[in-house]
């Protein structure tokens, strides 16, 4: 960037931020002209028919003037509050002109975009989203019509106005037919909108909860690693179901106390505007209130859901360790651990409940001022008879219409700052990358014969954790290698950038002469099979955990390679053969047999590549004996590549390749190597003598 241009910028970012504060003062400025001309209006030396708007325009119907006045007047204090409030949040060289981020703007733009990106999941249930929307005006159209109802029709007509004289009973059917009807039509209008609204969210949440987790399972290895599993499983399960509750639960709420809020505003000047202006101080009292408590809350939200989510962590690792804890005798020191995490939340909740508690009692308060203040105005005018009984207990009705729904709505942001709160958490998740299984103009040759090239590959888990140093190797289709090293020599760093679980630093590895970053991905794990040093298989049956490595296997071809993993007849010793639970993690068998059945689901893919990362060593010598028997006859046909710990394991491999600190050290077969008398030498060596 040239001197002239950054010159340039820092002018333009400048004025930028100077013609931002001008806009955001200039509601302020409105609004102070237009309360200054209320005022005059009211007391008499102004005309009413005459407002003026920036001094300028002359603007004449009495009704539109007030309302269109004292809507700029509460836009202009709110933003003025805004600014006041923003500004009192951010450190005093915020209000400097250098060009830095201004992070309150940032976390409006994100707060924006959120909910933004909420509204796209609900844009495909658009049809239902207008039946909850005309559903919504019916109910608040219906709610509205009941205060009209007995205060002019009842009060006014059927009872005279307090006046005998003047009554009618004769309309009395009339209020009974009017009631009854606005009443029955709103249970008909109310029972679509929630049955609409739980349709709109559920189909919405399911939509956003789905594709939640499956691009979690798409992220890269290198994620899982920098991330905790139960901050995972928080994001995907507990933080949508809080944004769930919020849709489900006032979502529409909102929508019904914002048009009833609106509706019961102009009836209110329809009935008398005098009162009404007694009123517009409070709403604009409310939407300060709300302005200044909504950032704090907000942030209280996050602590709690931060908090909630290491909660989730513990608690998923203690139980994952459940028998190292009670072997160890940790259960008094995971417990307090717990309720130290679990006191975090309580602490935080309490903060937050005090703060809406007194959010609560500020709203409350604003509510019973103005009812007090219209009663003390209102009933003067009434005994004098220049305000009829009738369209004070209207007005009485509509404010009651007004307020309550203002305060569900000032009382359910709460519960949005919290929603945005989950939400955020939520996309932060969705906006890692994620793995692609298949590109466009991706490879996926027909057939692959399985050799395997690593060419001047080096790799680091971080800056300084260099694991591989421009590691070489080539291993030829059908052939059995067995690579060893003492613990980090990078034996199965090798396993996981064949298998693309991470990208090397430099240097390219080829299956067939394709580097495999131009193999599709989901194509190159298919023709990999992989048994790991921990099986892991999932609840549910062994039938269904062996046909994971093919969904659409057949029966046959299930037992077929469990009579290759030398499985079968442990399968066939249990009560329900195939169809028997194994619970969580296979933990109702034996390392062995679920060593076994990891096998079998690896061969079910009937792989070109098999790699083996140290399947063995964990086991005893009777399973090892066994899948040693199975490894011989996988071999056949197929590239084996075996992580070795028990070099017992592997002597019979065509070859054994020696890592040390990342590097290749010596090469050959198990007579070859131990005729050295190296590092493979030495390894064995230990191993004899340990054993």
């Amino acid at each position: 960037m040239g001197e002239y241009e950054l010159i340039t910028r820092t002018r333009t970012n400048k004025a930028e931020g100077k013609e931002s504060i001008i806009l955001k003062f200039t509601p302020l400025l409105l609004a102070a002209i237009f309360i200054v001309h209320a005022y005059l209006a009211l007391n008499g030396r102004v005309p009413r028919q005459f407002w003026y708007v920036s001094g300028t325009v002359a603007i004449s119907m009495d009704m539109i003037e007030i309302m269109f006045g004292t809507f700029l007047a509460s836009i202009g204090l709110w933003k003025a509050m805004s600014l006041f409030h923003d500004r009192s949040q951010l450190p005093l060289d915020e209000f400097s002109d250098t060009p830095s981020e201004n992070k309150v703007s940032h976390a409006e733009r994100r707060r924006r975009q959120t909910v933004l990106r909420l509204l796209s999941y609900v844009r495909p249930q658009w049809k239902y989203a207008v039946g909850v929307a005309a559903a919504i005006i019916a109910t608040a159209g219906l709610d509205l019509a009941q205060p009209w109802i007995i205060g002019f029709v009842l009060i006014n007509g059927v009872l005279g106005g307090g006046d005998l004289s003047r009554a009618n009973i004769g309309l009395l059917s009339q209020v009974v037919f009017l009631l009854a009807l606005t009443f029955g039509l709103r249970q008909i209008a109310s029972f679509f909108q929630t049955v609409l609204v739980e349709l709109v969210s559920e189909r919405t949440i399911h939509k956003l909860r789905s594709e939640v987790y499956q691009h979690t399972e798409l992220l890269p290895m290198g994620e899982f690693d920098k991330s905790h599993s139960g901050d995972l499983v928080s994001r995907v399960l507990s933080d949508t179901r809080e944004v769930e509750k919020v849709m489900e639960e006032d979502v529409d709420n909102f929508g019904q106390n914002a048009v009833t809020v609106a509706g019961a505003i102009g009836l209110l000047f329809i009935v008398d505007r005098s009162l009404t202006l007694l009123v517009v101080p409070v709403c604009i009292a409310l939407i300060i209130v709300a302005t200044i408590f909504k950032r704090t809350i907000k942030n209280l939200t996050k602590r709690i859901r931060e908090a909630f989510s290491e909660l989730t962590i513990k608690t998923f690792e203690v139980f994952s360790g459940i028998r190292v804890v009670k072997g160890f005798r940790l259960e008094d020191h995971q417990a307090t651990e717990f309720r130290d995490r679990s006191l975090r939340i309580v602490t935080a909740k309490l903060r937050l409940a005090r703060m809406s508690a007194l959010y609560s009692s500020s709203v409350d308060f604003l509510m019973v001022s103005a009812t007090v203040a219209v009663i003390w105005f209102a009933a003067p005018s009434v005994v004098s008879g220049a305000l009829r009984l009738g369209a004070l207990v209207a007005f009485l009705g509509y404010l009651d219409k007004m307020f309550k729904p203002l305060v569900q709505m000032s009382k359910g942001n709460l519960k949005f700052q919290q929603a945005l709160t989950a939400a955020d958490r939520v996309f932060d998740l969705v906006d890692r990358d994620a793995e692609v299984l298949e590109t466009p103009g991706g490879l996926a040759p027909a057939t692959l014969k399985g050799r395997v090239q690593f060419d001047r590959v080096t790799f680091a888990y971080g800056p300084s954790r260099k694991v591989l140093r421009d590691f070489s190797l080539v291993i030829h289709p059908g052939e059995t290698v067995a690579i060893v090293g003492s613990s980090g020599a990078g034996k199965s760093t090798v396993v996981n950038l064949l298998m693309r679980f991470y990208e090397p630093t430099a240097g390219e590895i080829l299956i067939d002469g394709y580097p495999i970053t131009l193999l599709n991905l989901g194509y190159l794990r298919n023709k990999i099979g992989l048994v790991l040093q921990e099986p892991t298989l999932f609840s549910g049956s062994i039938r269904e955990n062996i046909k994971y490595g093919r969904l659409g296997a057949s029966d046959e071809e299930i037992v077929r390679v469990a009579e290759a993993a030398n499985a079968h007849e442990f399968i066939n010793s249990l009560p329900k053969g195939y169809n028997t639970e194994i619970g969580e993690r296979g933990v109702t068998l034996s390392v062995g047999q679920r060593q076994r059945i990891a096998i079998a689901r690896a061969l079910l893919k009937d792989p070109s590549i098999l790699i083996f990362d140290e399947a063995t060593s964990n086991i005893d010598s009777e399973s090892e004996s066994l899948i040693q028997d199975a490894l011989r006859g996988m071999a056949k046909g197929r590239t084996l590549i075996v992580i070795g710990h028990r070099l017992s394991s592997i002597i019979d491999s065509d070859r054994i390749v020696v890592l040390e600190d990342g590097e290749i050290v010596e090469e050959g077969t198990h007579e070859v190597l131990l005729s050295k008398g190296g590092t493979y030498n030495r390894l064995y060596e230990a191993q004899i003598r340990s054993a």
